[in-house]
């Protein structure tokens, strides 16, 4: 029962850390500099449940230097995951940007399982895993059917870049969770321990935030990463800020201890219908002052949708 609950714990922390981290931006009025300070949250966290549960800090960097570059871009990925739910968020609102990233996830995990990508074990496409490819792919064209709103800013543009683009980039998210998932899994083998390759991969995400900060800087100048290009004062931090980075350990804990128990399968079920559940909740309350959307039974039934055919991937 606890693993159940766990799996379903880190789909609802997914979309509540997304409008955590959108709601910081307000008051940083940056994405990059939210997403740094998320990762350094994060780090901190993690390299003191190293301390408590390792008792050290010790990392295998020469086992894990002799394996294919890619075993440390788990990080990177995480990069992509921040920043990307930060933009996307406050554009798609909580649902559709959680649906549009599950059908991201799901279509990546279907090619890296197929190819056996990043060290993962090979599971050949069969009619099974495609009738669920296409369940899903069903449940996000329902749920994103656009209507009212969505339709002007279909033709008109919505304020700050299309309503496509958003919706692309939210896709480009869900790529980036599933290759998340495989490289952290292999890192893991290497490192030692799910704590440690938890570490490594918040270290790594940080680093290549700040990478990608500096060459924005250097691109546009050092208030190229502000909100409408300028700086507006001195920047305001408050106490409940450390949430969003203590999100991201909930989620990658909470999977790490019950994929074990169920298998990946019933977990990444229990994530979509964490994840979903919770989209819906955030967009019908204005969790975090996200906008207000309705919840309406197209949404829903897009929702079970995509959840059937995640089931047929899956199980």
């Amino acid at each position: 029962m606890i693993s159940f609950l766990l799996g379903l714990l880190a789909g609802v922390a997914s979309p509540t850390q997304a409008s955590v981290n959108a709601r910081i931006r307000e008051d940083l009025r940056s994405p990059y500099i939210t997403s740094i300070f998320n990762f350094i949250c994060a780090a901190v966290i993690m390299a003191v449940a190293m301390l408590v549960i390792e008792k050290s800090l010790y990392i295998p960097v020469g086992r894990i230097a002799e394996q294919p570059f890619w075993i440390w871009l788990g990080g990177t990925c995480g990069t992509f995951i921040v920043f990307l739910n930060i933009i996307c968020l406050p554009k798609l609102g909580s649902a559709r940007n959680v649906m549009l990233l599950c059908f991201g996830q799901t279509m990546t995990g279907l090619l890296i399982d197929n190819f056996g990508l990043f060290g993962s074990a090979q599971i050949p496409m069969d009619m099974k895993r495609i009738a669920g490819g296409a369940l899903v792919l069903a449940g996000i064209a329902l749920v994103n059917i656009p209507a009212g709103k969505d339709r002007t800013e279909n033709a008109g543009g919505a304020k700050g870049g299309s309503l496509i683009m958003y919706m692309i980039l939210s896709v480009l998210c869900g790529f980036s969770c599933a290759s998340q998932v495989a490289l952290n899994g292999t890192l893991k083998e290497y490192a030692g321990s799910a704590v440690r390759a938890t570490f490594i991969s918040m270290a790594v995400g940080l680093i290549s935030i700040i990478i990608l900060t500096l060459i924005v800087i250097v691109l546009k100048g050092r208030y190229g990463i502000y909100d409408g290009g300028a700086d507006h004062g001195p920047l305001r931090f408050r106490a409940w800020m450390p949430a969003g980075g203590a999100l991201a350990i909930v989620i990658v804990g909470s999977n790490a201890v019950a994929a074990p128990v169920l298998g990946t399968g019933i977990v990444t079920i229990l994530n979509l219908v964490g994840m979903m559940a919770a989209g819906l909740a955030i967009d019908a309350t204005g969790f975090l002052g996200i906008e207000k959307k309705p919840v309406t039974l197209v949404k829903i039934a897009g929702m079970l949708l995509m959840i059937g055919g995640s089931a047929l991937i899956s199980l």
